[in-house]
């Protein structure tokens, strides 16, 4: 389930909201290995290359919903 208030702060771009969270969790250790998770992320949502670099308000509804998503699985939640 995804609740419709995705969370995004508005002033950063989808990267930095992606990274955002693995910053709070301190996990993993460093920012390269953050942004090598961050675009790993990325990927599996399918909003690698410009998307990535643009603002949630310039993202639709769907796109923002994905951005969403991707912040949930860079932390790599363990499976249950």
């Amino acid at each position: 389930m995804c609740f419709q208030g995705y969370a995004l702060w508005p002033h950063m771009t989808v990267r930095e909201n992606i990274r955002l969270a693995l910053s709070v969790r301190a996990t993993p250790s460093g920012r390269q290995a953050q942004l090598t998770q961050v675009e790993k992320a990325l990927e599996i949502v399918q909003m690698q290359g410009a998307l990535a670099d643009r603002k949630p308000q310039q993202l639709s509804g769907g796109q923002q919903q994905r951005v969403a998503l991707a912040r949930a699985l860079a932390v790599e939640p363990a499976a249950r």
